[in-house]
């Protein structure tokens, strides 16, 4: 079984966490939280691009040869 938004999950969770690290770290100047929201979005890009759909099964290939 496969989930469909994982990554999608996986990179708002990544960015609520680095947030929260912003806030409990302590940031208060524009520029820290601009370098924050760059490194979050930057990160999120990486992991979309590196981040593949996995193989198709030999189950699904054969569910979907049935139909």
């Amino acid at each position: 079984m496969t989930f469909a938004y994982v990554r999608e999950g996986v990179s708002a969770v990544w960015v609520l966490a680095l947030f929260v690290v912003g806030f409990a770290v302590g940031i208060s100047s524009v520029t820290g939280w601009m370098t924050l929201a760059a490194v979050a979005l930057i990160s999120i890009v990486i992991l979309q691009r590196l981040w593949r759909a996995p193989e198709q099964t030999l189950s699904e290939s054969i569910n979907k040869a049935r139909r």
